[in-house]
């Protein structure tokens, strides 16, 4: 179990565009890309790493400042069209494979699977062009900033400390500021985590899901507090920046929510409100596992507090 939980999170990492826990470009200067490099082009399980074009520029080129910021434009682009032909490439496999799962359904279900998928792609669709806009003010936001750095392709910023955190340019002196109103920040917030009360039986999903919710609320009360901490400590040109990342956030948002509120609208009409909850479930609301007949009913085991 341990061996493939090793290797589901070095695939992730890949993925990712980078190792666990590290946004590209969040520091403000150049990216932290040696151990991501490593990767890049390389078998998984072994092997040289063969590297691209950008790399064997950066590694045997010595480039002026301007050349460098040039490059990386132009990686940060190469690695968006990278990922518009994946989720392309992803969109293909799926239309191939749900044409096969479609056939191990009765006659009298092909219909709703069909309804289902057309109800996620339309879901996907609008969360795709919505991500699609907030990037663009976010790459116009951090040009103007002179923000350097490659900024991630798969995980935009979701909260306003991460605005800016990517998208302002900084002195050192700021920085130091920002990270103590962090680390008080989150040290508030595992003192309210304690205080959210568990459930006394962690096999009732509602339980788990009022749990899960009181917690998601911390935690946005938390993040919005430490992003007003951080932006008293910016100049005026540097709040009016703040002030168009944090707006093209709300909007992103509101739209993503808006695309999921139709998808269960439409999953709700298709399979019934209960199945139709899945769309937004957490880790506290996911379906208990199916018993075959005669077998022993599930044991939902209470996660440990230090998971918290």
């Amino acid at each position: 179990m341990w061996w493939s939980l090793a290797l589901a999170l070095g695939a992730q990492a890949v993925l990712a565009g980078g190792p666990p826990g590290r946004r590209d470009g969040e520091r403000g200067g150049a990216p932290d890309r040696g151990r991501w490099d490593a990767l890049r082009g390389s078998d998984f399980f072994g092997g040289r790493p063969r590297g691209n074009a950008f790399d064997a520029l950066r590694r045997y080129f010595d480039l002026t400042p301007e050349q460098q910021a040039a490059v990386a434009k132009l990686d940060e682009q190469r690695s968006l069209d990278e990922r518009e032909a994946l989720v392309e490439l992803a969109r293909t496999l799926d239309k191939k494979y749900a044409a096969l799962l479609v056939e191990a359904l009765p006659a009298d279900q092909k219909a709703k699977y069909e309804q289902v998928l057309a109800a996620l792609a339309a879901r996907d669709e609008a969360h795709e062009a919505a991500q699609k806009e907030f990037r663009a003010v976010l790459l116009k936001t951090r040009e103007a900033q002179g923000v350097t750095g490659r900024m991630s392709i798969y995980n935009l910023p979701n909260s306003k400390t991460d605005i800016v955190r990517t998208c302002i340019n900084v002195t050192e002196d700021q920085r130091a500021a920002m990270d103590g109103v962090q680390r008080d920040a989150w040290a508030g917030m595992r003192d309210k985590m304690r205080d959210v009360a568990r459930p006394q039986n962690w096999g009732d999903a509602e339980a788990r899901q009022k749990f899960g919710e009181a917690m998601r609320k911390v935690r946005e009360q938390v993040e919005t507090q430490a992003a007003e901490g951080m932006v008293m400590l910016l100049n005026e040109e540097q709040k009016k920046a703040y002030q168009a990342g944090a707006a093209a956030l709300d909007v992103y948002n509101k739209k993503v929510a808006e695309a999921d509120d139709a998808c269960e609208k439409k999953l709700t009409e298709i399979v019934g409100a209960e199945k139709a909850k899945a769309l937004r479930a957490g880790w506290w609301q996911q379906v208990a596992p199916v018993v075959q007949p005669g077998g022993p009913p599930p044991k939902a085991d209470a996660p440990k507090a230090t998971e918290f």
